[in-house]
């Protein structure tokens, strides 16, 4: 049995206060990119501490925003993570 992996979403730079604009639950975010990198990091050590493969997965925020009008979705924490784990899937079948 292969190794327990989970993917981990990664923002662009120049893309944050494109995600910082459109979110519903902006109030919880980083208020910073280096911010958000520093909670990254932190996770990706006590994800791999507990034995499970974080694998990194790039976000568009222009098409995170296209996925939860087309899902008719808010744009938040739940979202995003669903998101991810379709992006995520995806991946991982090819």
């Amino acid at each position: 049995m292969g190794k327990v992996m989970v993917g981990i979403g990664f923002y662009r730079r120049e893309q944050w206060p494109l995600l910082l604009d459109a979110a519903d639950d902006s109030h919880i975010l980083e208020k910073t990119y280096d911010e958000w990198l520093d909670v990254v990091d932190t996770s990706i050590d006590a994800i791999k501490a507990h034995g499970v493969e974080p694998k990194l997965v790039d976000v568009d925020v222009e098409d995170l925003i296209s996925f939860c009008r087309k899902e008719g979705i808010r744009n938040d924490a739940e979202a995003r993570s669903q998101y991810i784990a379709k992006i995520f899937r995806e991946r991982i079948r090819t």
